[in-house]
């Protein structure tokens, strides 16, 4: 069992309180049986206060106070409403809600009350310090984020074969070629069992970006230049690998700090993730500056959809971060699902459309080439141009 006694300086920048500390406040009873089992591994910077489910609390007990733990009885409006209260009068003090037994509802109606995490009744001291260390660590890495990084886009798709990495690749082409800083943009391919982006693109790399995570300490700007493929006109690519791997090979804390340092060499960082939902994929897009769906016009992507949106509520990532593209749109007079039924169904706007170009995308990646290298002036370059122009112009601007 690992000490609670968490990192102080970076709760003191997260929180921006001198001497904080974590407070678990619950009952008697969960108090008594958290001391018990955790017993020395309690640190010096964490304090316990026996509480009713639904008192108030007392004024000065959170002075200080960077964490609170703090048990939610969820039948109990009072314990509800007691979060709410809390939020409203420290808003800047991290929250974690002690639930037994919570449902995806529940979390989605605490984090929408500013709770940044839960944690499960009865107390297990390992799950407390492993969560307690996960929301400071959020919480310090926003406020220290550096000005100069790059933003970070992840691109996710609603359904399998929507296309998502045509546009991604593409995407990462044009921010790339607007950058006059000679940066560039660089596409990393995080779909380690069918990423094609390496095909797509033609790319012959020395390495994946699963050698950068697996590196650890030794990760370096050294060997990310040797894992980079330079594809000229301000366009790099980190690709999958090229053998299919096991989605829990990834570290998470190794992922973010590969792509801490990709936005510090980048103008711009494109991630292309994979269909299926990990604990690190979902680490990634949290840590995304903008979240681009890809979409199309069929029911059963707009499903998909929709349940990644609630996905992505449900631990606290905002709409605002979320752009939503509707790829291979037909221009016809009359379509079974227009624009507006995507965004009620959603309930979320649509940033743009790509058309639908068939044989040119496909024949294009065939011959491991982008489509402007093809037909300059085809449609679905220039819808594509126009979702970097309005990402530009709004959610990646450098005035913001």
């Amino acid at each position: 069992m690992g000490t609670l006694d968490l990192p102080h300086d970076k709760l003191k920048v997260a929180t921006g309180r001198e001497g904080a500390h974590v407070l678990i406040v619950a009952s008697q009873g969960q108090i008594d049986a958290f001391t018990e089992t955790s017993g020395e591994s309690v640190g010096k910077h964490v304090n316990v206060a026996s509480l009713a489910q639904d008192a108030g609390i007392p004024i000065g007990m959170l002075d200080n106070v960077g964490l609170l733990i703090i048990e939610v009885d969820p039948n109990s409006r009072a314990s509800m409403d007691r979060v709410k209260t809390i939020r409203d009068a420290w808003p800047e003090l991290l929250i974690v809600a002690a639930i037994k037994d919570a449902t995806v509802s529940l979390i989605r109606t605490l984090v929408h009350e500013g709770v940044s995490d839960v944690v499960a009744l009865p107390f297990d001291a390992d799950e407390v310090l492993e969560i307690s260390r996960d929301t400071i660590s959020r919480r310090y890495e926003s406020k220290s984020k550096s000005t100069n990084d790059a933003p970070l886009i992840a691109v996710v798709r609603s359904i399998g074969g929507c296309g998502a990495t045509s546009i991604a690749t593409h995407l990462a082409a044009d921010l790339g070629a607007q950058d006059s800083g000679g940066k560039g943009a660089v596409i990393v391919d995080l779909d380690m069992q069918f990423g094609s982006i390496a095909d797509y693109l033609g790319v012959s790399p020395r390495g994946s970006f699963l050698d950068l995570v697996a590196a650890g300490e030794r990760l370096d700007e050294e060997l990310l230049t040797s894992v980079t493929a330079d594809l000229g006109h301000g366009l790099s690519a980190i690709v999958a690998p090229d053998v299919i791997m096991p989605l829990e090979e990834v570290d998470t804390q190794n992922l973010l700090s590969v792509i801490k340092l990709l936005r510090r060499q980048f103008e711009y960082v494109i991630l292309d993730l994979p269909a299926d939902w990990t604990n690190w994929a979902l680490s990634a897009v949290m840590a995304s500056d903008v979240i681009l769906m890809v979409v199309e016009l069929t029911l059963p992507s707009l499903r998909q959809a929709k349940r990644r949106l609630n996905l992505f509520r449900s631990v606290g990532i905002e709409n605002r971060s979320i752009e939503i593209v509707v790829n291979r749109v037909e221009k016809r007079l009359f379509g079974t699902i227009s624009f507006p039924d995507v965004e009620t169904t959603l309930g979320h706007s649509v940033l743009g459309s790509i058309a639908l170009e068939r044989p040119l995308v496909s024949t294009a990646q065939d011959q491991n080439l982008l489509v402007s290298a093809v037909k300059r002036n085809s449609r679905f370059v220039k819808d594509v141009a126009k979702i970097g122009e309005l990402l530009r112009a709004g959610q990646l601007s450098r005035e913001q």
